[in-house]
């Protein structure tokens, strides 16, 4: 069994690593360009919506989807639980290629992923809160008005296995200042899949569940709001626990 798991998970290592050098060109290309034409660039979001379904099959890992169709051409802010790097695909394949906005933690600019992360999505810099929020503002007004999806893992950080961690309220503050819905998306089992900073690429199936589009109007507060999607999250890791999942 080891030596099976050994074996699939060095070809998934080499297989992706192929990805990125076939990607990285294109990417590096479009990275480049000035603001005003990078954000919108119809062809890096078809090559980052390969890159990111077929970085899901070179994981040899099944994924099941519930609820896809929720998600759609209407500029939303997709609002994830945090459980493994496996996410950003995962979050990714999702779009089908539509514009998007990542909100990823600023001290992934260390990391392999930094080039991309710095020119394509919002860093949030969580050292203070002053910083955090003009991390916020700064995303509203790239986003607000303009047809893109953002993506924000209201957690901040991930999670073990498919519990639910308090919710931070940036995702509320995008949705009250752009008046865009938020989609929920549950990710089960990525952290069993891939835990951080692990090696090993486990077969434990995943399974994927979009909700329908929540409105910030629809609430009478900052707090409801907030409440009512993360329970959506908690309500779905429980019926899932019992053989059902609510979309």
């Amino acid at each position: 069994m080891i030596i099976f798991k050994l074996f699939r998970t060095i070809i998934t290592y080499i297989l992706f690593i192929l990805l990125v050098l076939v990607f990285a060109i294109p990417f590096i290309i479009v990275m480049l360009l000035p603001e005003k034409w990078r954000y919108d660039n119809k062809f890096f979001f078809w090559m980052a919506d390969k890159f990111y379904k077929l970085s899901l099959l070179v994981i040899f890992v099944p994924v099941e989807f519930v609820g896809k169709e929720n998600i759609t051409k209407t500029p939303s802010i997709i609002a994830a639980n945090h459980q493994s790097s496996l996410d950003i695909p995962l979050v990714g394949s999702l779009l089908n290629g539509y514009p998007h906005l990542w909100m990823a933690w600023s001290a992934l600019r260390r990391y392999w992923i930094g080039p991309v992360i710095s020119r394509m999505a919002v860093l949030v810099d969580v050292t203070s809160s002053m910083k955090a929020m003009k991390s916020l503002l700064k995303a509203v007004e790239m986003f607000k008005d303009k047809n893109r999806h953002v993506i924000i893992f209201p957690e901040g950080a991930r999670s073990s296995g498919n519990q639910v961690a308090d919710f931070f309220a940036g995702f509320v503050i995008l949705a009250k200042k752009t008046g865009r819905p938020v989609i929920p998306v549950l990710l089960l089992n990525a952290y069993d899949a891939y835990p951080p900073g692990a090696f090993f690429i486990n077969w434990v199936p995943m399974k994927v569940v979009v909700g329908k589009p929540v409105l910030y109007a629809d609430f009478g507060s900052d707090d409801e709001f907030k409440n009512f999607v993360r329970n959506w999250f908690v309500d779905n890791v429980n019926e899932y626990e019992m053989g059902r999942v609510k979309k």
